[in-house]
This record gives structure tokens, C-alpha cells and sequence, in this order.
């Protein structure tokens, strides 16, 4: 066979040789053979660069969206703005509603009574609980329709379940790592006894991706529920997957759903690995790579999140490592303890996607400098659990966020220098 003739040629023995019955000199075997060789050491050279540079971050031009047309921007209501969640204009079942976007977040939660004409025994129970506000909703999930307004009357339709809210409470007790069918509100250790909530006004979009791990609180967060992933229509055409590019980008003025070739232009973008429920739906990806520094001491890393739903910042170092704080009085007015902590003014912290070494995006603030894109407060985590970084919504003012479904890759687009202020890029 040929595999075993080639080995022949390679290690000749000198009887071999001299008994070899082919038509071709030894000679030439040998120099074939190493050209050969050669050749293929270039060839397994080529395919591992190539392997290499394309497993790294990515730029927007690597990724051809030419056959991409079917996209619809949709401006917030109000100037965003760190006071509030940005809001963008919605339908419901006939109900018009000015529904705030959560990147932090996946699912859309509505409370009851706001759609009326939904049955109140129609629906799959099911639950949602907020690990920053240890807010825990309580309710169904019914598929519908949400209407999304955009400009000059334009509209885009998705499908996807929605929590309609039966029951809320201020949960300061609850585990996250609760089973998805155990779902209830305990008690506190002294007996204290959970804050029922109004649900007449919960409305909320949570469009986030890589936001379903098991201490999360979210057990239902897969992107069937995500409403900016499952687009079905816009200005009345059926869009599909050749057409519309799964994916959107948002910034300080709104939000494109469905990526192009022209509204991407100019993001960097990270690669993601895959999500827990990948296998089942490729759209499923996990949260962005980051690592940070504390006034330039050692990196931590781990995931890291643009989180439009909060002004704050969540932060949290290996363990062992104390990120520089102080306490100061609660300046919540609803909140249980009268101390809370802070990352200490005048700490340094750069933060750098999906790293620090070689990122895509990069940016370093110095708590309490008041740049435009510093959090309203920076809030550092215990050590139980890896390194984390939220960076809350005041980073759109630097930056704008996009984030590709098909794939899997996060990108960051610097907008005008001017809106930088005291923030520094490294």
C-alpha cells in the first residue's frame, strides 16, 4: 500500500535498496519524498495560523453581513439618561406600553392586571428573580406578540413568551439556585417577613443573553424568550434568518434589531463560548470574556456584563484580593441596613474585553473623578464566586454594545470623543 511505501522511502535500509525492483533511482525517491515532506511541514504551518488568527477577536469586517437587509432602529422615548432605564415604544395585546431594556436581564415581564384580557388560568408557571434589587416576580408565561415602534411609523413584530406577573415581592432571602418548579418567598432569619409588591406597574424587557446559570435567579432566561432574538415581521414583510441577521446593537440613542453590514461598521468584536442550552439553541451564548485591574495591580478574570438596567457597578476580585472600600450611610431610603459599602474613591480600575493583554475595548476610570461613563456608584462583591464586572449603563455614553446571535460574538464601537470627559482609553 502506498502509506507503507512511503515509510519505506523515508527510512531506507541499504538491502532494500539494493534489491528495489522500481523503475525509479532511490535518489529520486528520497528527494520526492522530502520535497513532499516539506511542503506538507508548510502546509500544517498555514492551517494552524489560520487557525490561530481566526479564533481570535474579531473586527466587523471578518464577518460578510451584505446579505443582510431586513433591519429597524428604535429610538428611546426619553434622552437616556443614568436616572433611568432607557424606554423604547411597545404593544401588547392592544395595550401601548413604554417598556424599559434591560441587557441584564432575559425575559419580558408584565404584570397581570395591565393585559386584562389574558385569562388568569391560561399560561405555564413559571418565576424570575432580580439578584441586584432581590426582587422575585411570580407568574405564567403566555406567548405573544409584542409590537415594536420605530421611526416615521415603522414597526417590527416578535413572538415569544411573556411573564405576565401574578405576584412580586422584595425577596432578601431568596436563593437563586432554586429549582425552576420550587419557587416561593422565604421568610428572613428573624422571622421578617417579605414586601409585597404592586404589580399593576411592573413592565420590563430583559433582552440579555448568557444570563441562565444556575445561581442567577433567572431559569427560564434562553433566548426563546428574548424578544429582540425572535423577530417574525417588520412594516408588515415575514423576515427570516437569510434575511435578518439575529442580533442587535444599542447605544446612548436607541436600538437596531437585526445586524447589517452598515449598522455594525466599526464595532470590534470579542468571540463567545458557547451557552448551557447551545446544543438546543444555537443562539444560546455565554456572557463576555473580561479581565480588570485595581490600581494596576494583577488582572482578574471572568465574565463581565454592559448592564442597561442599572447605573451602578458590580465588581468582584479573585479571592483573597481586597478591592480598596469604605462604608457610607444608605443613601436608600427603603433600605434595610444603614451602612453600605463602596469602592473607595481614587481607586484605579481598567477593565479591558475579553482582556487586558489583547482587547478589543479598554477603558480605565478612577472611581469618583465623575467622567461621564463612571457608574453612579461602584458596589464591590464578596469573593464567593469568580471575578465579575458589571459595568452598569453610563458605558453607552462611551460606548455602544452589539451583540451577534448567529456567531456568538460581542462588539464595542466607540462613539465621539467629546462624550469621554475624564474616562481614558488605554
Amino acid at each position: 500500500m502506498k502509506p507503507e511505501a512511503y515509510k519505506v522511502t523515508l527510512l531506507p535500509l541499504p538491502g532494500a535498496l539494493a534489491s528495489s525492483t522500481t523503475s525509479t533511482s532511490p535518489r529520486r525517491h528520497w528527494r520526492s519524498s522530502t520535497l513532499f515532506h516539506r511542503i506538507l511541514v508548510v502546509l500544517c504551518i498555514l492551517l494552524l495560523y489560520f487557525i490561530t488568527s481566526t479564533s481570535k477577536n474579531m473586527t466587523s469586517t471578518d464577518t460578510d453581513l451584505a446579505q443582510y437587509t431586513e433591519s429597524i432602529f428604535l429610538p428611546y422615548i426619553y434622552k437616556f439618561s443614568p436616572k433611568h432605564v432607557p424606554q423604547i415604544r411597545t404593544t401588547i395585546d392592544n395595550v401601548e406600553i413604554e417598556m424599559p431594556v434591560d441587557t441584564g436581564s432575559t425575559m419580558t415581564l408584565i404584570g397581570a392586571s395591565i393585559l386584562p384580557n389574558i385569562a388568569k388560568d391560561v399560561g405555564k408557571p413559571a418565576h424570575h428573580f432580580f439578584t441586584s434589587s432581590k426582587i422575585l416576580y411570580m407568574g405564567r408565561l403566555v406567548e405573544l406578540p409584542i409590537t415594536f415602534h420605530g421611526e416615521s411609523g415603522s414597526h417590527a413584530i416578535a413572538k415569544v413568551p411573556v411573564l405576565l406577573v401574578d405576584k412580586s415581592w422584595t425577596c432578601r432571602w431568596y436563593d437563586p439556585s432554586t429549582p425552576a418548579d420550587k419557587f416561593e418567598c422565604p421568610k428572613g432569619p428573624n422571622g421578617e417577613e417579605p414586601i409585597v409588591r404592586d404589580t399593576s406597574k411592573i413592565t420590563y424587557m430583559g433582552v440579555g443573553f448568557g444570563r441562565n446559570g444556575p445561581r442567577d435567579g433567572m431559569p427560564y432566561a434562553s433566548p426563546e424568550v428574548n424578544a429582540f432574538l425572535n423577530i417574525v415581521s417588520i412594516n408588515g414583510r415575514a423576515v427570516s434568518r437569510d434575511s435578518m441577521r439575529v442580533g442587535f446593537e444599542i447605544s446612548s440613542q436607541g436600538v437596531h434589531l437585526g445586524l447589517t453590514q452598515a449598522n455594525s461598521k466599526g464595532f470590534r468584536f470579542a468571540r463567545l463560548e458557547p451557552g448551557l442550552t447551545h446544543r438546543d439553541d444555537s443562539r444560546d451564548w455565554a456572557m463576555v470574556k473580561m479581565c480588570f485591574s485595581v490600581d494596576g495591580k494583577s488582572q482578574h478574570c471572568g465574565p463581565g456584563l454592559v448592564d442597561t438596567g442599572i447605573s451602578q457597578m458590580y465588581i468582584r476580585a479573585e479571592e483573597g484580593f481586597t478591592i480598596p472600600n469604605v462604608m457610607v450611610p444608605n443613601p436608600n431610603p427603603n433600605g434595610v441596613a444603614k451602612m453600605v459599602k463602596r469602592v473607595k474613591p481614587g481607586t484605579k480600575l481598567a477593565i479591558g474585553f475579553p482582556g487586558l493583554d489583547e482587547p478589543v475595548m479598554s477603558y480605565a476610570l478612577v472611581v469618583g473623578d465623575g467622567s461621564q461613563i463612571e457608574p453612579s456608584y461602584v458596589f464591590p462583591e464578596a469573593s464567593l464566586r469568580p471575578p465579575f464586572v458589571n459595568t452598569g449603563r453610563n458605558l453607552l455614553w462611551g460606548y455602544s454594545i452589539a451583540f451577534d446571535a448567529v456567531d456568538g460574538r460581542f462588539g464595542f464601537r466607540r462613539v465621539d470623543s467629546s462624550s469621554q470627559q475624564a474616562a481614558s482609553v488605554l
